[in-house]
């Protein structure tokens, strides 16, 4: 066996030193600076079970949402949490700010979006819907849809709606879904939409009241109140693209409820998991994919899809210097790597940050 160098040797100790230094600086900050500005705080329940001591990062946020670091937190024994701040960062100190601890999941992912970059995606959302049902209605108009493809498809699609409300885990979200849209969140949504649709519901109910010979014939003699005028304004109601703006913005409201994710992820699962297991499903798609009837449509779609998801892909990581934010990028690693991490923030009162980190708990200082 051939024995190495005494450079190689050489080399090996220096990368293991280096390595070891670098580990303490990650923990307790660089022994050639000052003493860091460090704080211990209570540990959250939810971190139990997590390695002690472990190091995760701390940034602080900008007014534009880009994530700069300012130290670390480290997890200690004890129910504790100890962060330490760079020492050589004079403008980051903890005055007016508070201390949260966020796993990096997608509600953490979401929460470090910035107001302005949510509207747009939202706006995104609602061209997605837009380009989606226009791709829709070309394809289910077509005589090959109505002939080969409507009637099964429905079949499969009602069986496993059925199927999904019979799983008993959907009966325990009743409950859930009644609070979230609970008498506020409907009188403000209410609020905004009635603007917009009491014109069309008044033109509506005028055109009812407004006597003719047929509409009183029917009346009279059948019993029966012309109703088309109301259906007409109730559709036209729902496809104003105002309403539309509205309720999307609502549900992105609803969204920052941590028990809208739960619910959603548990009908989500229930419905696919009815949906995938019927046989019929997946010959019928692909012979339904692989139809030329249909190419022109499917070849738009994919690439609409292609574009937007790139849009918002980009307005979820990119902040306003057009850059990948560092803070995005380690959430979404973790998040496809399934490893559970934690990274701490330190948030200025009444900055951006705070209003879309206001669901999260600031950490409660331990005073010694």
């Amino acid at each position: 066996m051939r024995r190495g160098t005494p450079l190689t040797y050489l080399l090996t100790v220096g990368i293991l030193v280096v390595s070891g230094l670098l580990g303490i600086w990650g923990f307790r900050g660089s022994p050639l600076l000052d003493t860091a500005d460090a704080k211990v705080f209570a540990r959250p329940g939810w971190t139990e079970g997590m390695a002690t001591p472990s190091s995760y990062p701390a940034y602080r946020l900008a007014p534009d949402g880009t994530a700069i670091p300012v130290g670390r937190a480290v997890l200690l024994d004890g129910d504790r949490v100890e962060m330490r701040l760079f020492p050589d960062l004079e403008t980051i100190s903890y005055a007016d700010s508070r201390v949260v601890l966020l796993e990096t999941d997608v509600k953490a992912l979401w929460s470090l979006v910035p107001g302005a970059s949510k509207d747009e995606i939202a706006g995104l959302g609602e061209r997605l819907i837009g380009v989606m049902r226009d791709r829709f209605v070309a394809m289910v108009g077509q005589p090959a849809f109505v002939t080969d493809y409507r009637m099964p498809l429905q079949a499969i699609v009602e069986d496993a709606y059925v199927r999904m409300w019979q799983d008993p885990k959907m009966h325990l979200i009743g409950r859930t879904v009644r609070e979230m849209f609970d008498q506020s969140d409907g009188e403000r949504l209410a609020a905004a939409v009635l603007p917009v649709a009491i014109p069309k519901l008044r033109r509506a109910v005028f055109e009812m009241v407004v006597p003719s010979w047929d509409a009183m014939h029917d009346l009279v003699v059948e019993g029966k109140l012309d109703t088309r005028p109301l259906e007409r304004a109730a559709a036209e109601v729902l496809i104003d693209p105002e309403v539309h703006r509205l309720i999307m913005r609502h549900l992105f409201d609803i969204a920052e409820d941590e028990r809208a994710w739960r619910v959603g992820a548990m009908m989500a699962d229930s419905f696919l998991d009815a949906l995938l297991a019927d046989p019929r499903l997946e010959p019928l798609v692909d012979r339904m994919l692989g139809d030329p009837r249909f190419a022109r449509e499917l070849r738009t779609l994919e690439s609409e899809l292609s574009a937007m998801s790139m849009a918002v892909f980009s307005r979820i990581v990119e902040r306003n210097n057009g850059r990948p934010d560092t803070l995005a990028v380690r959430v979404i690693r973790y998040i496809l790597l399934n490893r559970r991490r934690l990274v701490a923030l330190v948030v200025k009162e009444g900055s951006p940050a705070a209003r879309e980190l206001s669901r999260y708990q600031p950490l409660i200082e331990i005073r010694s």
